[in-house]
């Protein structure tokens, strides 16, 4: 097999991965993120926690130029409702002067989750 083949089919393999890498590094990111939960807790425990993270994860600032806590999302389950006992749809949004924040993958990777595939 050729090396330009071999480039070809990594092409969309390489794609894919910086879609997901870029949802995951980019801070001002503020759709929810698709997330595996964590082994150790259950569904019930890791929402739990992760709500209770999300509103104290970035302390209030003290200048009027710090991120503030906006909103937390948390839906169980895939975009279609999938394995609500494993996947998770996340959202922790901080707002500022004309910009957002998103860390809700900072809390679920900091709880022992993962990003997730729909395909899992």
């Amino acid at each position: 097999m050729q090396l330009s083949s071999v480039i070809t089919l990594l092409l969309p393999f390489l794609g894919a991965l910086t879609a997901v890498n870029a949802q995951t590094s980019d801070p001002t990111y503020s759709n929810d993120t698709l997330v595996g939960k964590p082994d150790r807790l259950s569904m019930d425990e890791f929402e739990t926690q992760f709500r209770n993270l999300c509103p104290i994860w970035i302390p209030e600032p003290e200048v009027s130029d710090g991120f503030y806590y906006d909103s937390t999302t948390f839906i169980r389950g895939g975009s279609d409702g999938n394995s609500p006992d494993y996947l998770a749809q996340v959202n922790c949004l901080y707002t500022t002067r004309g910009a957002q924040k998103n860390v809700g993958f900072e809390i679920v990777e900091y709880l022992g989750g993962s990003i997730a595939n729909e395909g899992i």
